[in-house]
């Protein structure tokens, strides 16, 4: 009997260290295998729920983009109608050059050309008055006035006086024009 008693113990002791060594493994497979997967499966679920905000904001924002491109396109046209430049320097010489060559293109006479002082300087840009007189024929005037508008420097007629002078022929007017050119100073 004692070796069915012993074999009965051993049997029990063998199915105690089994259920503890089972118990061993499931606890491992715990902490090193389901946490972990699960840890990382929610992870993972996290980072699609963020990616998943995330494209249906750049699905929001692609949507807009043909009326940018359109606003874009509009304002590309709108700033090559205007087809002005805003020198870095003053370049009055060169400018100056350029009213003579329109002034003998419009055969004016008695011209004379008056640049200011010192140029007045705001933050982004600075302006130089010029004063500019002469006489011609009206048609050559408006001519030459037309040429002064389509010049590719930035400028401003800030006043203009014509005045027809009666002794002289008819269409002849005197003319005083005041003007800024601007220039960025960078």
């Amino acid at each position: 009997m004692t070796s069915l008693r012993n074999q009965l113990d051993w049997c029990t002791k063998a199915q105690a260290i089994l259920g503890l060594a089972l118990g061993v493994v499931l606890v491992g497979f715990y902490l090193f295998g389901y946490r972990p997967s699960s840890s990382r499966i929610s992870d993972l679920q996290l980072e699609i729920d963020h990616k998943r905000v995330s494209l249906m904001n750049n699905n929001t924002q692609v949507k807009i983009l043909p009326a940018v491109v359109a606003a874009v396109g509009d304002l590309k046209t709108r700033l090559d109608k205007y087809d002005k430049q805003l020198p870095r320097q003053q370049e009055l010489d060169r400018f100056i050059k350029d009213i003579d060559t329109m002034v003998q293109t419009a055969s004016l006479q008695k011209y004379a050309v008056n640049p200011g002082v010192l140029p007045i300087r705001s933050e982004l840009f600075a302006e130089q008055p010029v004063s500019l007189k002469f006489q011609g024929d009206f048609i050559k005037v408006f001519s030459f006035l037309r040429q002064t508008e389509q010049m590719q420097r930035l400028t401003r007629v800030r006043e203009l006086k014509i005045k027809s002078d009666r002794a002289a022929k008819p269409g002849q007017v005197e003319v005083e024009l005041s003007m800024n050119i601007y220039f960025s100073e960078g």
